[in-house]
């Protein structure tokens, strides 16, 4: 008897490369929304730093100039902070995209998987009906041979 063959294996295999192709665009945006919030904390603790130094300046007595100094810099850490929730609320929707995108091309995967299980399943059980088959048919012809 020949052997299973699938005759969707190509298939399933160009399936397999989709789900891996979009498991890696996923790992990739996740990375990319761990790079935002990182640098967004590293934004606060500038933010923090700077209010700490900028108190202590102030218990001693500081200038105009250098107020103004702290004061654009503090407004520019707070529009960096705000863009940056922006883009990492942009990078979360891009993830939960993804992750939508993983979900469908694994259950295109698994859809096809499964009819490969069933059809070899169905495959054994045909192949053990057909082995029986000759092995009943051997025993018949034996005891034939021995009435004989």
């Amino acid at each position: 008897m020949k052997r299973f063959s699938f005759r969707l294996e190509k298939v399933l295999r160009y399936r397999k490369y989709l789900e891996t192709k979009a498991r890696i665009k996923l790992m990739d945006a996740i990375n990319e929304y761990h790079k935002k919030e990182n640098s967004i904390r590293m934004i606060v603790a500038k933010r923090k730093e700077l209010a700490d130094e900028c108190g202590g300046e102030k218990e001693k007595g500081m200038d105009v100039a250098r107020y103004r100094l702290y004061y654009h810099y503090f407004r520019r850490l707070n529009d960096e902070q705000e863009a940056g929730g922006l883009a990492l609320k942009k990078t979360e929707e891009k993830v939960q995209t993804h992750r939508m995108l993983l979900t469908k091309e694994s259950i295109k995967k698994k859809t096809l998987e499964t009819l490969k299980e069933v059809q070899h399943g169905r495959y054994q059980e045909i192949s053990g009906k057909e082995e029986q088959k000759k092995m009943d048919e051997t025993a018949i012809i034996r005891i034939k041979r021995i009435n004989l």
